[in-house]
């Protein structure tokens, strides 16, 4: 005879069926921990392993950073894309409830009915609460690590900051600034502002990077059987008989990464639609896209990331001549372009086997991984230290978000500056960087003949009329 539990299990599995789909298993995460890696827009805190340490027998005198903005909200065209979800989710809503042809568990379809995503036009592209969270946490860290560069007096002599003119960029550098130097940080190391058309913030300045980059290989990825897959059994949990769209995966993404960044303890809903595999796919298309745009998949990238080099080899060079006019710190603030092309003129991240579209599973371990090198609040660092022991004086060490970075010819990240001086002195050079990369001179002569043609015509065709 069946006990009084048994029956009452047996009601409830009556009364609350597993899912929506009609007596199918439905769909819903199964991971203890979700998957958090969302390439160049992964929360910071999120990756964040700290390792500042001490060097034996050597103290820091000179210390170099260039800082990616705080995390961020989305810019007008990326807001617009995840605003067409809502509309998306009433859909999937009725393809489960209605047409019984969805996959999704009950608890996952409830998680998306209650979401919502609104940004006020005015914060569009700029810093969010979260990003200055990030920045404040950031200069509180440096000024622990390395109080010995810091302690010094502050002046605009001793530290410099750059910031360009970016609205995301400048609010990134003031908090980190106020934080670091105190709320009147603006009358003892006030922001130099970097024009946009300068050589220091990367690709945006360049107009030649627009004609070099074709980047047929993240388009050809999508067309790949991995990524077809993906798409087709995304249509089916979903509800959908035919596949959809690229924009409407694309729009989802963005809306899960950005969701997760801006509420680092959310558990985003539309990341729970994505299966784990889904979500590396998804990364890898995006480490893909900016493997050609930004990193070494294109030539042009290491030659614009040349002039920060250049810089940054200037001041070691001094710190190695024990230059005291030169300053302390410096703080330079820009987009992950100018991080990531400063990166690449230096040899950091460099895979040897180039990323494609046809070599996915090869590239689980890749050194080009965004979630990795250039999340929300990305920063590089290089420090130099003078040495009382071992075999040379000065060292030099790097830091990839606060974590040492092991430099190829290195000891554990810490390099010889003659080692590293030698690699890059064509930097010290006067002719280090070619500043024809960017802006051919003969492309302008053409473009000015063309613009004089141009405006001569009317005055011909007018002068035939009559």
């Amino acid at each position: 005879m069946m006990g009084q539990s048994s029956r009452l299990l047996l009601l409830l599995a009556f009364l609350l069926p597993a899912d929506l789909s009609g007596g199918e298993s439905c769909y819903e995460p199964n991971d203890p921990e979700p998957y958090v890696y969302f390439s160049h827009k992964t929360a910071y805190q999120l990756i964040l392993n700290s390792k500042f340490k001490p060097v034996p027998y050597c103290r820091p005198t000179f210390v170099w950073m260039f800082i990616r903005p705080g995390t961020s909200y989305p810019n007008t065209n990326e807001s617009m894309e995840i605003r067409q979800l809502h509309l998306f989710k009433n859909r999937v809503i009725k393809n489960h409830e209605e047409r019984r042809n969805g996959h999704l568990c009950s608890n996952v379809l409830d998680s998306l009915k209650r979401w919502e995503f609104e940004v006020n036009p005015t914060s569009e592209d700029d810093i969010s609460p979260q990003g200055r969270m990030d920045m404040q946490l950031l200069a509180r860290r440096m000024k622990d690590k390395m109080s010995e560069v810091l302690a010094k007096e502050i002046n605009p002599n001793t530290f410099k900051i750059y910031a360009n003119e970016d609205r995301k960029v400048m609010n990134s550098a003031e908090e980190f600034a106020r934080t670091m130097f105190g709320n009147d940080f603006r009358s003892k190391v006030p922001i130099e502002k970097i024009e946009n058309n300068s050589s220091f913030i990367g690709l945006e300045s360049c107009p030649k990077w627009t004609d070099a980059v074709h980047n047929s290989e993240a388009s050809l990825f999508r067309k790949s059987p991995e990524y077809l897959d993906m798409v087709s059994q995304m249509s089916k949990r979903l509800g959908f008989l035919e596949n959809i769209t690229d924009n409407i995966i694309h729009a989802m993404y963005e809306s899960c990464r950005y969701n997760k960044a801006l509420v680092i303890e959310s558990y985003p809903a539309w990341c729970g639609l994505f299966t784990r595999q889904e979500l590396q796919l998804l990364e890898y298309y995006e480490d893909l896209d900016y493997y050609y745009k930004y990193g070494y998949g294109s030539e042009i990238n290491t030659k614009v990331g040349c002039p920060i080099a250049k810089e940054l080899m200037g001041y070691l060079n001094d710190a190695a001549k024990n230059d005291t006019d030169g300053p302390s710190a410096v703080f330079r603030f820009g987009s992950s372009a100018g991080l990531l092309t400063t990166l690449l003129a230096l040899g950091v991240a460099k895979d040897t086997i180039p990323l494609t579209h046809s070599n996915y599973p090869a590239q689980y371990r890749r050194q080009w991984r965004m979630s990795r090198v250039d999340p929300f609040s990305s920063n590089f660092a290089v420090v130099f230290y003078k040495c009382d022991q071992g075999d040379e004086e000065n060292k030099v060490m790097f830091y990839l978000n606060e974590g040492v970075y092991d430099y190829p010819g290195c000891n554990v990240g810490l390099c010889s500056w003659k080692f590293f001086e030698n690699k890059f002195k064509d930097y010290l050079g006067p002719n280090g960087c070619n500043e024809e990369v960017c802006h051919d001179k003969s492309r302008a002569s053409g473009v000015r003949c063309a613009v004089f043609v141009a405006a001569l015509i009317p005055i011909v065709l007018a002068y035939l009329h009559v």
